[in-house]
């Protein structure tokens, strides 16, 4: 039972590694004008309109960081929204309603990295509608953001079938990942 546990963990950490070395991957070869079509493709935003609704239950857990947060959210480099984001992901370290101002903005922002690394950060604050959320960014036409909507999806009954839906993705990342998933629920079901 032990070995099968940390099989799991060491599963879950390699997955969420794999997905942050192919974000960083994407963004390198992303192309230079994100309105033109990519593989043939126009660029879409699944997220772009999708509102959140995240509980109004707390306050900063301290000020500095949630300014640190705050002026990282709105810097022009990408990297530093991405990092301000994974900040965001803890809960309780912004206010609720800054919280979600900031993931609102950041569901809307033209790089696809910034939006997949949204996609977590809400995931964690444990916003409303999660599941209707993640299938929405299923359809996103950008890998970073279909791979980070997979690694954030549970292994349960409505989390199993977008796991199956994510095995017809057009991204041979996207399918592996949803496949290794589902292989957990298998492995540790004995089937």
């Amino acid at each position: 039972m032990l070995k099968l546990r940390n099989q799991r963990i060491g599963i879950g950490l390699a997955l969420t590694m794999t997905s942050f070395v192919l974000m960083q991957f994407s963004g390198a070869v992303k192309a230079a004008d994100e309105s033109e079509a990519v593989g043939g493709r126009p660029v879409f935003n699944s997220l772009e309109t999708f509102q959140i609704n995240c509980d109004a239950d707390g306050v900063a857990s301290n000020a500095a960081t949630a300014e640190h947060i705050v002026k990282g959210a709105n810097s022009t480099k990408p990297g530093e929204r991405i990092g301000a984001l994974s900040q965001l992901a803890v809960k309780g370290v912004l206010d609720s309603a800054s919280a979600q101002k900031i993931l609102q903005a950041a569901l809307r922002d033209q790089d696809a990295n910034v939006r997949a690394q949204a996609v977590h950060a809400i995931v964690q604050q444990s916003c409303a509608d999660n599941i209707l959320f993640l299938g929405q960014a299923l359809n996103d036409s950008e890998l970073p953001v279909r791979l980070m909507a997979v690694d954030n999806l549970n292994v349960d009954d409505t989390g199993i079938q977008l796991l199956e839906q994510a095995l017809n993705d057009e991204a041979e990342a996207v399918r592996e990942l949803a496949a290794a998933k589902l292989d957990t629920v298998s492995t540790s079901t004995g089937h």
